[in-house]
């Protein structure tokens, strides 16, 4: 964590946390941060940045640069081994995610070559991946397992993000997705499988803290409800935290209303989610992880229902579902511009959702996503002049510069 002296800002942007999808614009054209934290926000002739400069603290002219909190991705899958763009051509020829699934690809293909890989290379290719989103202006991840579906190579994926955690400067909130399918060798004995994550693999990883948080694939077809509460019960019994892939495929709502019934922190996709299942979570105060980037990516064109989200009280928060198969996506800045152009979203609602809303999902909301002093000093430069050109500005948006703590990351 570093000190910062960072003039010469366009304007400097807050989500609030006094009204929900609003950005504050705050006063002044400087921020300090010590160790790693933002301590003040004024103008660069004031006492604390003369002080600051007498000090000697290290200093950015910001050009001139929109300033905005790193982006919270609360919903990624980073640990994956190869590719699946030979699926990508399946799909535009007519093939549905679930066919490819059933056919032995889709998840079932990333676990056959997460199985063969190379520990020391898949953890270099993990690596490169973190560094891009730092490139991307995402300061923090919550990343999931869910490609090894066996104990050992669950328990290998979550321990390459720990060991990035403190060799890569981006903020990592680690999940077990075990869950995320039943390997083929338990197909005729599906309980057996819930068994090993619940007796096998879920006290090791919460001895070890290799993870905070538990998820599922709750689908029919999948893993069924009945499956899902069972483990997710399981897991919250020994402190995890809870997310669900909720309703993406399958109208019904059934995977809100569990996500309701568990008190998740986010259940994440929602694309068939009705209107008993989204009032079950407003009232049960789970966030809404919608994911746009998986909608567009799988040809398919039914959103998440935003709007009515928002009507309803509800907190989204938006993140890329990055994937080797549904969302080969890591951009935040191309999930605003589909969060505006689809989900119907103004910029200030998305960014809001891609920062506070992130972060309200992670339980990391004093923390992350904002820029108001206490905030830890994850920060971007955009060469935008207002917020609206950010999304506008779609698959030709980087940040100029991005800081983790108050250091220079990318």
């Amino acid at each position: 964590m570093k000190d910062l002296l960072l003039t010469g800002c366009g304007s400097l942007w807050h989500p609030s946390t006094e009204q929900d999808y609003q950005l504050e614009r705050l006063a002044g054209d400087c921020l300090l941060a010590r160790q790693g934290r933002v301590e003040w926000i004024g103008d660069s002739h004031d006492e604390p940045a003369r002080r600051a400069r007498d000090e000697g603290v290290p200093a950015l002219d910001a050009g001139g640069a929109l300033v905005l909190p790193g982006f919270v991705d609360s919903h990624t899958h980073p640990v994956f081994f190869a590719d699946r763009a030979g699926e990508y051509e399946l799909r535009n020829a007519g093939r549905s995610y679930l066919e490819i699934q059933q056919a032995g690809g889709g998840i079932l293909s990333s676990r056959r070559s997460l199985l063969a890989a190379d520990p020391p290379e898949l953890k270099e290719r993990v690596r490169a991946r973190l560094r891009r989103f730092l490139q991307l202006g995402t300061t923090t991840i919550e990343a999931k397992s869910g490609y090894g579906l066996t104990v050992e190579h669950e328990l290998l994926s979550l321990s390459i993000l720990k060991e990035l955690a403190r060799e890569e400067p981006i903020g990592i909130h680690p999940t077990l997705l075990a869950a995320h399918s039943v390997p083929p060798e338990h197909r005729e004995n599906r309980a057996e499988w819930f068994r090993l994550i619940r007796e096998e693999l879920l006290p090791v990883v919460v001895r070890a803290g290799l993870a905070e948080a538990l998820d599922a694939f709750c689908e029919p077809g999948v893993i069924s409800v009945e499956e899902t509460e069972a483990l997710m019960r399981a897991g919250q019994e020994l402190g995890l935290q809870v997310h669900l892939h909720a309703d993406q495929l399958a109208a019904g709502g059934a995977g809100g209303r569990l996500a309701a019934r568990l008190g998740a922190r986010s259940a994440d996709h929602l694309e068939q989610l009705d209107e008993e299942g989204l009032r079950a979570m407003v009232r049960a105060g789970v966030v809404f992880g919608l994911l746009p980037g998986s909608t567009f990516f799988l040809g398919q064109h039914d959103y998440a229902p935003a709007r009515r989200i928002i009507a309803a009280g509800g907190r989204i928060a938006l993140a890329t579902d990055f994937n080797p198969g549904s969302s080969h996506i890591q951009s935040m800045p191309f999930i605003l511009t589909l969060a505006t152009c689809q989900l119907k979203l103004t910029a200030r609602e998305a960014l809001w959702a891609a920062t506070r809303g992130g972060a309200l999902s992670l339980g990391q909301e004093n923390r992350v996503g904002g820029l108001k002093p206490g905030y830890q000093a994850d920060l971007a430069l955009w060469p935008f002049e207002n917020l609206e050109q950010l999304p506008y500005t779609a698959g030709d948006n980087r940040p100029t510069a991005v800081f983790r703590g108050g250091e220079r990351v990318a």
